[in-house]
């Protein structure tokens, strides 16, 4: 990417810093003095180390002024979630530990765990129902009651 920086810093420290960074990184700049300040426009990949580096002078100042992403990225990209922690948890079902009320709650086991939850509807859940999980939200599974479907 390439970077325009306004930075306020020593002459000397900051031709250092520059001087370091750009051998370690690999990369070329361009200085030019602005009255108090300095325009400095750099190509890197590591913006955060070079506003790091630049910090560390005593005194500076460092403002971005523009950012432009030189990269080509595609429109899209396909990718395969894996759910994973709380996410797994949405859509499996369990059983309803107490009685769950919309007030008070009430507890499920889950994957070996007892939960906090709640009815996603303002109705009763019966101790020993099945249930679905249908979201989360904080430290509480909002579920619903799984109807037994008549054959």
């Amino acid at each position: 990417m390439m970077v325009t920086l306004s930075i306020i810093a020593d002459d000397l420290k900051l031709y250092q810093v520059l001087e370091k960074y750009s051998e370690k990184y690999d990369t070329s700049y361009s200085l030019q003095r602005e009255d108090t300040r300095f325009e400095l426009k750099i190509k890197t990949d590591n913006l955060g180390e070079l506003i790091r580096r630049l910090n560390l002078i005593k005194n500076s100042e460092v403002q971005i002024e523009e950012i432009i992403n030189t990269r080509e990225y595609p429109d899209m990209a396909s990718v395969n979630l894996t759910r994973t922690n709380i996410d797994a948890l949405i859509g499996k079902q369990t059983v309803a530990q107490t009685e769950i009320t919309p007030v008070d709650g009430g507890l499920v086991k889950l994957l070996g765990e007892l939960w906090f939850s709640r009815p996603e509807v303002d109705t009763v859940i019966s101790k020993g129902s099945p249930v679905r999980v249908l979201r989360v939200e904080g430290v509480s599974l909002i579920i619903e009651e799984v109807k037994k479907e008549s054959v």
